[in-house]
């Protein structure tokens, strides 16, 4: 993906809302050292931009899939992956993104690098555990007591 492919550029957009696609492909991902992301397939993240006269409201949706093995049985799997976030931009004095759910751009801006938003959204809808959807059926929560935790006792017998 080339650098200005993740640029959304909203001066000269009609208030009101915008719909957007951004294609995710490999070329992109190599940009982040994170291994995490391997047999991820290409994905399409959309991004519904609402402008109002003094800021941008950007919902970003995703939902995808991986190749990858699953952490119990070690069987190959299609992992589906899905994520949302909104983010809130507001015009200041300088640049400012320390706020996960507000971005402050400088006075002046007409447009906005998404590379990072981008990046996250679909890096955070991978789980820590990676379970094949017949076994995650099967060790589900609900059947679960506290008996089943009993081994995490500190092995004092009363």
């Amino acid at each position: 993906m080339r650098p200005r492919e993740t640029i959304l550029q909203f001066s000269g957009l009609a208030l009101g809302e915008h719909h957007f696609e951004f294609v995710l492909d490999e070329t992109f991902f190599s940009e982040f050292p994170l291994q995490d992301l391997e047999g991820l397939r290409p994905a399409t993240v959309r991004v519904l931009l609402r402008k109002a006269n003094h800021m941008l409201e950007l919902e970003f949706s995703y939902e995808g899939a991986m190749d990858t093995t699953c952490d119990l049985s070690n069987d190959p799997f299609v992992l589906e992956l899905s994520n949302a976030f909104r983010v809130v931009v507001k015009f200041g004095e300088a640049f400012d993104d320390s706020e996960p759910e507000v971005l402050v751009l400088p006075h002046g801006s007409y447009e906005a690098d998404l590379k990072q938003y981008l990046y996250e959204l679909v890096a955070l809808s991978v789980p820590l555990q990676r379970v094949k959807p017949e076994l995650r059926k099967e060790v589900d929560a609900d059947d679960w007591d506290d008996s089943d935790l009993d081994f995490l006792d500190d092995g004092e017998e009363e």
